[in-house]
């Protein structure tokens, strides 16, 4: 499971047997969802998992959703206008009221986007969508108006969740992170029931003032691993998985009343190094050339047909093909898997293997060998791992495979402790999302790389409301990340969900060819109905 500009650490192992309350057991009223990772908080101040944003999303509601086509769709905010110059948005409010039963106004709006700012800073998940605004204020309850220093692409893709005032202004500043928000309070199309040790459950809001859910209740459960939901999926314990292994999609597509989808996703996996100037990786690969050299040496086509069941598509740069903001690199530019172009380059760059051990070694007669670490429960990427192994030691680059739970890595990655690593990102629709992760001052930064044309180029971007500009800029940006790095994009891999087609209906792929969970709308939650 990505990272959805996050990424979970799994905490507990439940019985592929496991039956939550009466959904799944013969009563259809409730949907159980399995997923392979849990909510890591319930407090979107420092929640980073998929499913905790998942959750979010249907709790709370921010100022403008997406739709099936995930563009931008009332929520909170039932209109908006922007001014000539661009500097000035007004958004006319939906008349609402918080699950406890207070009245919603313009100064949640306010109190919201300000607290993330203020506390989070634009380095945070969701306080990095709302860079660029300068003040915030309400002329009457219904009617929000947000300035912005300059015009702001990305205004109305912002899934920041507005939260209660009368709520989170109790909580105090020193205490807003270790708020464990265990009754958390929204506006959005399902409340929030009750969460036991690896499972969580919403209920219906019946007084929502957009489109109910015709679902009483959804359930999200954790599950040991892939083979256990998938049986889950088949014993009808369940009736929707998140994410499955390529491995078994064949198996359940003969399975009838069950329909199995590869849905393409915003995001990617990625083989990271260790940059950072006082990090305690490898000071070798701080040289590109090694890092250049490093996927030359990577078979990234066989990769996806032996660990992904060919379910996605090679990788290159930051975004993905199906992305209107997509460069592609070509001609020399591109480093496609090519042993001897590999060789090439370490010897231009004066790596030699002097000792004839098959490991070249620098001018100090330092050797080319690293470590790479992988998570042991994720098969795709130790896979992914062994391949990257067989083809470095190919051009004379050493690799040592790691492999460890989620969570150790997660400590190796954030204190820098680390050479390489495997891991995935998940984005949203606007690209700015997951550009944003290789900017110095995003909180979640991996490498410790640090360009500053990057980081002004990035800013650029975000000003810029014309398309044909915007992709300029952001061309750039994946071109500078290209050539420096700090990242070698593996592969573009699909999401394999699946859905208990017997008993439900409705369920449509967002957007063409995406998936039915996890793409950043509710259309899906609030549009199934028991099958007739």
């Amino acid at each position: 499971m990505k990272k959805k500009i996050a990424r979970i650490i799994i905490c507990l192992i439940l019985a592929s047997s496991f039956c939550f309350g009466a959904a799944g057991c013969g009563d259809k009223s409730g949907f159980v969802v399995g997923t392979s990772e849990f909510v890591d908080s319930l407090n979107p101040f420092v929640a980073w998992s998929e499913v905790s944003l998942e959750v979010f999303n249907l709790i709370y509601d921010p100022l403008v959703r997406f739709d099936e086509e995930q563009k931008p769709t009332p929520a909170l905010a039932k209109s908006w206008e922007v001014s000539d110059d661009g500097l000035s948005w007004t958004f006319d409010l939906a008349k609402a009221n918080w699950h406890d039963g207070e009245k919603f106004t313009s100064e949640d709006v306010k109190f919201s986007y300000e607290l993330f700012l203020t506390e989070t800073g634009e380095g945070s998940y969701y306080g990095a969508y709302l860079s660029g605004i300068e003040s915030i204020e309400c002329p009457d309850e219904s009617t929000v108006v947000i300035k912005t220093e300059k015009p702001k692409a990305d205004m109305l893709y912002i899934p920041t969740p507005i939260l209660p005032e009368h709520i989170w202004g109790e909580i105090g500043e020193k205490k807003l992170g270790d708020y464990k928000n265990k009754q958390p309070v929204g506006t959005g199309p399902y409340m929030f029931a009750e969460m036991q040790e690896g499972s969580l459950t919403l209920t219906v809001n019946g007084d929502y003032f957009g489109d109910p859910g015709t679902v009483e209740s959804y359930s999200f459960v954790e599950y040991k691993n892939s083979d256990s939901m998938a049986q889950a999926l088949k014993a009808g314990e369940i009736d929707g998985t998140t994410s499955l292994s390529a491995a078994q999609m064949g198996q359940l597509e003969e399975e009838e009343g069950i329909k199995v989808i590869s849905g393409q996703i915003p995001g990617f996996t990625q083989l990271g190094f260790n940059l950072k100037e006082d990090g305690k990786g490898d000071p070798l690969l701080k040289d590109k050339e090694i890092r250049h050299a490093i996927e030359c040496c990577i078979d990234k086509q066989k990769a996806l047909e032996m660990a992904y069941s060919g379910q996605g598509e090679v990788g290159d740069t930051l975004l993905n093909s199906f992305s209107p903001y997509k460069w592609t690199p070509e001609g020399d530019t591109l480093r496609d898997y090519d042993i001897e172009r590999a060789k090439e380059i370490l010897d231009a760059a004066g790596y030699k293997d002097t000792d004839d051990n098959g490991i070249r070694e620098d001018s100090s007669g330092n050797d080319l060998q690293f470590d790479l670490i992988s998570i042991a429960d994720n098969t795709e990427e130790v896979k992914m791992g062994q391949i990257i192994k067989a083809g470095c030691e190919e051009a004379g680059i050493g690799i040592k495979c790691v492999t460890m739970e989620s969570g150790a890595l997660s400590d190796k990655v954030y204190s820098f402790d680390y050479d390489m690593f495997i891991w995935g990102w998940g984005a949203d629709v606007d690209p700015g999302s997951i550009l944003n992760i290789l900017t110095s001052n995003y909180d979640y930064a991996e490498t410790g790389w640090i360009n500053d044309e990057y980081d002004s180029l990035y800013k650029e971007q975000s000003t810029l409301i014309d398309f044909d500009e915007r992709k300029a800029v952001v061309d750039k940006l994946q071109q500078i990340a290209y050539e420096e790095a700090p990242y070698v994009i593996l592969v573009y891999d699909n999401y394999i969900q699946g859905v208990n087609s017997a008993d439900w209906e409705g369920f449509v792929q967002i957007p063409e060819n995406g998936c039915y969970f996890l793409n950043m709308t509710d259309f899906n939650y609030v549009n199934i109905k028991p099958a007739e």
